[in-house]
């Protein structure tokens, strides 16, 4: 039996600081969304996958009062404490077994109603580093000063990323930063953790993003065009940021070399025809295109300079602004799948990127990116 996946169903909702809704609004209507996308009604599904975290949403066991309106009421139900994008992942490996055929992924954020910098202190080790506070913004600092330690880059490369993804978010009717910005704006930005500046960073919104995935043989039964997912990847790195080579993205690179094994991708830069990057800074998605085998390491700060990544480029990069213009945390990975089917769907609208066959999504998590998830999407089953 053919047990191949495909994304049918895609559902967002408007990217904002300070949402009125709550989150049983904004997880319904993206479930609505992604439901009345794949023409089917929650009837046709017969399990769903959330991906939440109790303190960011500021309730224990949080999926007792979001899964139903995530679609979960009476539906074998599962949350996955992690990236929006691990929940494809958990989906993907319930559609291959057989057991289920058609899953609606669920994930929300709403980045406005907590502290998001002492929720990420509680990560770390709590004899050792968390009463250093640390934090996923300050963490990331080290990362960036050890990439430059060994790789010395000028700040207009990062400054050109985010110049990039924000003009590239004027396209997207869903991001959240849709106002552009100058390369001379980026580099006087305030200092926030050295050498990372304000706008080198993702600005954290509030938000929902939900996925229909079915088998090859269920595809008949909805009425969208399906974008395959042609191989995945996901990989994890040591806890410890002491004990993991901090000048690349190591989970990145394996969670990559994993996708393109399973998707038969020999030369990713050549046969990739758009990615969509989780970038936790301007920097990282420099790193990023490092990881992903787009270029040797040390040299993604070429492509930026090439103008490879544009919207015109050889390999265009978050058409739809990335993380940078829309960063609802938790559901920020599982953004990326939907905006890279969407591309290949030929449905991106004002940042679609012409002659989309294939398309990469890349999600990293965890501090310092300890985790990643690496899909590869595309026209073709």
């Amino acid at each position: 039996m053919d047990r191949r996946v495909a994304i049918v169903g895609i559902g967002q909702t408007r990217y904002e600081t300070g949402k009125t809704e709550s989150l049983d609004e904004i997880a319904f209507e993206a479930a609505s969304k992604a439901l009345a996308d794949a023409g089917i009604t929650r009837d046709e599904v017969d399990n769903v996958v959330i991906a939440a975290s109790d303190q960011l949403d500021g309730r224990p066991i949080s999926s007792m009062t979001l899964a139903c309106p995530a679609g979960g009421y009476l539906k074998d139900e599962v949350k996955a404490s992690d990236d929006g994008t691990l929940a494809v992942v958990l989906a993907c490996l319930r559609l291959l077994s057989g057991v289920f055929h058609t899953s609606l992924v669920v994930s929300w954020c709403k980045c406005s109603e907590v502290p998001t910098a002492k929720v990420t202190n509680l990560s770390f080790d709590p004899f050792f580093h968390r009463d250093l506070g640390l934090n996923h913004i300050n963490a990331l600092s080290f990362q960036v000063n050890s990439y430059l330690s060994r790789y010395p880059i000028s700040e207009w490369v990062p400054a050109k990323i985010v110049v990039k993804n924000r003009a590239n978010a004027m396209g997207n009717p869903y991001a959240h930063l849709v106002e552009e910005v100058s390369l001379e704006e980026v580099v006087q930005s305030p200092i926030v953790c050295p050498p990372l500046r304000q706008l080198h960073l993702p600005l954290e919104c509030d938000g929902a993003c939900a996925l229909v995935l079915t088998t090859r043989e269920r595809v008949r039964l909805t009425t969208q065009k399906p974008v395959w997912i042609s191989g995945l990847g996901w990989a994890m790195d040591s806890y410890y940021l002491g004990e993991r080579d901090l000048h690349q993205l190591s989970s990145v690179a394996k969670a990559a070399r994993q996708a393109y094994q399973r998707a038969g991708i020999k030369k990713p830069i050549d046969e990739i025809d758009v990615a969509e990057i989780n970038e936790l800074s301007a920097y990282h998605e420099i790193m990023a295109y490092e990881a992903l085998d787009f270029c040797t390491p040390g040299e993604g700060y070429k492509l930026v300079e090439e103008g490879s990544t544009e919207l015109t480029g050889k390999i265009p990069v978050n058409p739809s602004g990335g993380a940078l213009a829309a960063s609802p945390l938790f559901a920020a990975g599982l953004v990326r799948i939907a905006e890279a089917a969407l591309q290949v769907r030929g449905d991106a609208g004002e940042r679609q990127v012409t002659g989309v066959r294939t398309a990469l999504a890349a999600s990293c998590y965890g501090i310092c990116a300890q985790g990643s998830s690496v899909f590869i999407l595309s026209q073709e089953s």
